[in-house]
């Protein structure tokens, strides 16, 4: 190789190094949740989840912070009844389905193996929160995007048996219906904690 093609190839070799450095910080930064879209929607309160500022995206769940979570450490889990940081009936409705359909997707989930436990102590204890659940209007069916089909906004945080936080969710989904769209996403939920990530 002469010294003219040399010099071709160690600066194309540079300018890729260069171009992939440069590229990394932003793609790193658009994967907060502080910094995207979804924080900024009016109607979808962040009042739950003591660290918004932490969450990441997910693998399948919009967002999520884990922190000391291991899926093989859990066998039994207790979930409480949801709470609700948004407004309106459908909200409201949306928390009463949230509990028995993270029971039933738990309880299918061979990759986890964890025992739904109603009362005593508990390996685990996720506390629910419904944010914002919408069937749409006359406009949003009209002109499509997320608000076209019924969706629910769900927050999760699961509590080690001393008390410690080790994982927040938070996740919009949508489906036929609003116990549809809550189902949808708590099966999105557990994928997420099958995988940790």
């Amino acid at each position: 190789m002469n010294s003219v093609a040399f010099r071709r190839l160690s600066l194309l070799g540079l300018s890729v190094l260069v171009a992939g450095s440069l590229a990394l910080p932003a793609a790193a930064g658009s994967k907060k949740f502080v910094d995207s879209d979804a924080a900024k929607e009016k109607d979808e309160p962040q009042s739950f989840l003591p660290d918004y500022d932490k969450l990441v995206e997910g693998s399948e769940a919009d967002w999520v912070y884990f922190n000391g979570y291991d899926a093989k450490a859990i066998k039994t889990v207790k979930i409480k009844e949801y709470g609700v940081t948004g407004k309106g009936r459908e909200t409201r409705d949306a928390a009463e389905d949230g509990p028995e359909y993270l029971d039933q997707w738990i309880s299918r989930s061979k990759k986890l193996g964890w025992e739904v436990v109603k009362s005593g102590k508990a390996d685990l204890t996720i506390e629910g929160n419904v944010a914002h659940a919408w069937e749409p209007s006359g406009a949003a069916r009209f002109w499509g995007g997320w608000y076209a089909n019924p969706g629910v906004v769900q927050e999760l945080i699961g509590k080690d048996a001393s008390g410690k936080i080790i994982f927040e969710i938070r996740h919009k989904s949508k489906g036929s219906t609003i116990r549809d769209a809550v189902e949808n996403g708590l099966e999105d939920v557990v994928k997420t904690l099958e995988k940790g990530k």
